[in-house]
């Protein structure tokens, strides 16, 4: 049997075409890593997508950002936010594509995981106002991206995910990454994990793709974005909204919060300020 490692390479290499990020998003995402990239250049990769740049003025002027005054135009918002903000916010705009029109199986639909995605990206960027330990716009594109493999395997593994999805909503089976690695041989974390190296993506995303269920498994340095993730996840399990069956509990380890400095107290508070988000999270980056 080949190793789970086999399995994701050939994997992406075979829906490599189906998950595509629009070529302006790759655009400003090279542009956003390049130290000589202007303003100028990043206005004018925006403007040649007017959707996309509407739908980022539509996030920037959201109550995510609560500004006293509206920000009238991509340039403005550039200057406001700064290359990388704007980056992670085109992408966030761009994802909802890869989720729309997918098939959906008896028990699992790609709007409801994109939905549970915006909650969890909701969830993030709250976590990361309130710590300050992981730039808030990055939380969120972290949030969105964290389950972006179970798209990969339901495209590429139907029969064995649609098993995987009916075994998951059975009682006395294990997690449902377990059931994963019986039925596929390898989990959505390592699929999204793959997928944003095959984008470039910068090494955080991909490591809170592969570890947001078990943060611990990494050096304790790299551990801050999975352990958001992981927390931000649970959060958005007891909000209850999208396709939730891959969270093992709505508890997050002590561990997590302990990293990031979070006492069940403050949690609770946060908890309640996301339920009141997620709604409006969901229509706003609706997919």
């Amino acid at each position: 049997m080949p190793s789970s490692e086999q399995i994701v390479r050939a994997t992406i290499e075979r829906v490599g075409a189906v998950a595509t990020l629009p070529s302006v998003a790759i655009r400003i995402m090279k542009i956003a890593d390049d130290p000589s990239a202007t303003e100028d250049i990043l206005h004018d990769a925006l403007l040649t997508d007017p959707a996309l740049a509407s739908r980022v003025l539509k996030v920037v002027n959201s109550a995510f950002y609560r500004r006293q005054r509206e920000v009238g135009s991509p340039r403005a918002a550039i200057r406001l936010l700064g290359v990388d903000a704007i980056r992670n916010i085109a992408l966030a705009a761009s994802l909802h594509r890869l989720f729309r029109g997918r098939r959906a199986i008896p028990g699992f639909d790609a709007s409801d995981v994109w939905n549970h995605s915006v909650a969890v990206g909701t969830a993030a960027r709250a976590l990361a106002v309130h710590t300050s330990l992981v730039l808030p716009e990055e939380a969120m594109l972290a949030g969105l991206l964290h389950d972006i493999g179970l798209i990969i395997a339901m495209q590429a593994w139907l029969p064995e995910f649609s098993i995987v999805v009916k075994r998951a909503g059975m009682p006395g089976e294990p997690s449902f990454l377990e059931i994963e690695r019986q039925e596929i041989g390898a989990t959505h974390e390592e699929f999204g994990g793959a997928l944003c190296d095959a984008w470039n993506f910068p090494p955080a995303f991909g490591q809170a793709c592969r570890y947001h269920h078990d943060f611990r498994a990494l050096p304790w340095h790299e551990q801050r974005l999975p352990a958001l993730m992981h927390v931000a996840d649970a959060m958005a399990a007891r909000v209850g909204a999208g396709y939730t069956a891959t969270v093992h509990a709505d508890a997050p380890l002590a561990e997590a919060l302990a990293m990031l400095q979070l006492t069940e107290s403050e949690l609770a508070t946060l908890q309640g300020q996301v339920a009141e988000a997620v709604p409006q999270a969901v229509s706003l980056l609706a997919a």
